[in-house]
């Protein structure tokens, strides 16, 4: 490999472990704030504080980013990404954190399935045969039986389900509008969409919740922008095994400030999921490099 695209990659995976820790750190603030407020109201509170901290930067690009022929979609995509996070900080309030976590890494199983359907393309054996390991690992996480299935848990497959929905989308919109584009109509309908059932309890945090709640809505912007550094400076097929840390780092935050241990059953099925999920990504850098491949070899004739 040359030195200069594994300096880059180097940086990449330097920028995933920071996302790693700043999602660790959005993780911990919403468990330790839904022990005062309702997880719709952390939600609500998040998603203006991240509003807060990033709109001067995207008000930087001009009021060009406003404008967007598909801005219907983009509403839609606003109010899922409310209802995604309601369902994602509803499970982390009444979950073990790694627990929720690790339903969440179901994300990519998701997207998989969805791909076919949503834009079109044709999903190989292989990776079908990937993503029927991934949810078998959620099988196991989840152990349902026919007397009960723990709402949180389906809150937290909700979650995961809604994001990968999220992130199949932004990749159609990104298509025609630029990343800052995306970033306001989200951050703004998702604030919008989720106030009325944070107002409709409202209780005001004290003092230190609302220390949490900015340390939470930090991480949680932080993370959204180490990401974008990351896959911006790294290959993608290289850089995304280093988001797996993120279990490691909450499961380790979950034991010193909760005194949580996962189970058995979560970390057998982690390791499921994460084994498919890892595999799903390596054969997708295949398929893009052969098709990369058949278009030199094209080019050349």
């Amino acid at each position: 490999m040359p030195k200069a695209a594994l300096s880059n990659n180097l940086q990449g995976a330097l920028w995933i472990l920071a996302s790693c820790l700043a999602a660790t750190v959005m993780t911990v603030g919403v468990k330790m704030a839904s022990d005062g407020l309702s997880s719709t109201q952390i939600v609500f509170v998040r998603c203006v504080l991240s509003l807060a901290m990033t709109a001067p930067f995207v008000i930087g690009y001009g009021k060009r980013l406003l404008f967007s022929r598909r801005w219907k979609m983009h509403l839609v995509r606003g109010a899922i990404g409310a209802i995604s996070m309601n369902a994602g900080f509803y499970a982390l309030s009444n979950l073990p954190i790694t627990t929720a976590s690790v339903l969440f890494f179901s994300t990519p199983l998701f997207m998989t399935a969805l791909a076919g359907p949503m834009l079109g393309e044709k999903v190989g054996i292989h990776r079908w045969g990937a993503t029927l390991v991934g949810f078998a690992g959620i099988v196991v996480v989840v152990n349902p039986t026919l007397d009960t299935i723990e709402f949180a848990m389906l809150s937290a497959l909700i979650s995961a389900v809604l994001f990968a929905v999220l992130l199949i989308q932004g990749k159609i919109l990104s298509k025609d509008d630029p990343p800052g584009t995306l970033m306001i109509y989200f951050m703004v309908m998702s604030t919008l969409a989720s106030a009325p059932p944070a107002l409709s309890h409202w209780v005001w945090p004290d003092q230190s919740l609302w220390i949490v709640l900015i340390v939470l809505s930090i991480g949680a912007t932080a993370r959204v922008y180490f990401d974008i550094k990351a896959y911006a400076v790294g290959e993608a097929s290289a850089i995304s095994v280093f988001q797996y840390l993120r279990l490691i780092t909450i499961a380790g935050a979950g034991y010193i400030v909760f005194a949580e241990v996962p189970d058995e059953r979560t970390i057998i099925g982690a390791g499921l999921i994460v084994a498919s999920t890892l595999y799903i990504a390596q054969r997708e850098a295949f398929r893009q490099r052969r098709a990369r491949l058949a278009a030199k070899a094209q080019a050349v004739e």
